[in-house]
């Protein structure tokens, strides 16, 4: 009896419905939220930045590779079918990157990526259209717009490990800093 009644008591309390934050929840929680949207943002970033770079090696060889022997030849008919590698690997280049772009990717490195996808598109029809006197123009824009998004990487992705710690020995008496000439080669000598 005594467990019903204290049941009912507990059922027959109401709640007004105007719940509040006690102060400072609110900005913790947003201050929360702002930081996991630019970590998101960040790693977004990155993965964006590693593919254009390793996509970007892939394009940029395949497209010198072509114009090396266009320069040679001056006649599309004579490159073979290195206009077509050059197309394909400009397309699956630029595929690869557009994956990686993604509405949490930060606008200073989304937007210059958007522009090189947009110049690449435009590269890869110029040469589909057999170009030669505007193909010039449209590679060095898509030139700059590599460079770009190159430069708007750099503040996403790790400065690679230093080559070397330490400055190089000099023989330089007067310790003006390392030397930047070759060392000579070992000489050997033979005494009899």
């Amino acid at each position: 009896m005594i467990l019903l009644a204290a049941s009912a008591a507990g059922c027959s309390s109401s709640v007004d419905g105007s719940g509040s934050a006690a102060p400072g929840e609110v900005a913790a929680y947003s201050s929360d939220v702002a930081a996991s949207r630019q970590s998101a943002g960040r790693d977004d970033a990155s993965k964006l930045c590693r593919q254009a770079m390793s996509s970007m090696v892939v394009m940029v060889r395949g497209y010198n590779t072509f114009v090396r022997r266009l320069t040679e030849v001056h006649a599309y008919s004579d490159v073979g079918d290195l206009d077509d590698k050059a197309r394909a690997s400009l397309i699956a280049g630029a595929d690869l990157i557009r994956e990686q772009v993604t509405e949490a990717t930060p606008t200073d490195v989304a937007a210059p990526t958007n522009r090189f996808l947009d110049s690449t598109g435009r590269l890869g029809a110029a040469i589909g259209q057999r170009q030669l006197d505007g193909l010039n123009p449209i590679a060095v824009q898509w030139t700059r717009d590599k460079q770009a998004t190159l430069n708007a990487c750099s503040v996403y992705l790790p400065l690679p490990p230093a080559v070397a710690a330490s400055p190089v020995p000099t023989s330089d008496a007067a310790g003006a800093g390392p030397s930047s000439a070759p060392a000579a080669p070992p000489t050997t000598s033979s005494t009899p």
